[in-house]
């Protein structure tokens, strides 16, 4: 090999190296977030009022928000930022007695569990998303 084909080809090279990690199509892949308890129609569907904080920490798992302030009251928030799309937020909040009895449940729409692997594995789904209202949107 020639010192003039080395010359020329070297840099060729390095340029072809360099660009290989560019981006053209401007596409950088995210993953989707999901963070928090994910709540399902047939949990919710379990619930019944009058049951104990046992039974329910039993069926629903541990809570993501447990206040110190409110003893009484346990948040189930789920939190789904998709690689396209609008970010998700979905709460359940359940209130209890000063007995440890259930006594009120506040749930928005949530999936079912088919809809809910659907979304967790990244595949379309018949389950109307919910887009996070920001306090500045209202």
């Amino acid at each position: 090999m020639s010192l003039r084909t080395f010359f020329i080809t070297a840099p060729l090279a390095v340029g072809l190296i360099a660009l290989s990690g560019c981006n053209f199509n401007s596409y950088v892949y995210r993953t989707d977030v999901h963070q928090g308890n994910l709540v399902t129609k047939e949990m919710i569907d379990q619930l019944q009022v009058g049951m104990a904080r046992q039974q329910v920490l039993f069926l629903m798992g541990e809570p993501l928000i447990e206040s110190q302030f409110h003893r009484n009251r346990w948040d189930y928030t789920y939190y789904l930022n998709p690689r396209y799309g609008d970010i998700q937020m979905r709460r359940v909040t359940l209130y209890f007695d000063e007995q440890d009895i259930l006594t009120k449940i506040e749930a928005g729409p949530v999936p079912t569990e088919k809809q809910a692997d659907e979304m967790i594995l990244g595949r379309e789904t018949d389950f109307p998303p919910t887009p996070l209202v920001r306090p500045e949107d209202q």
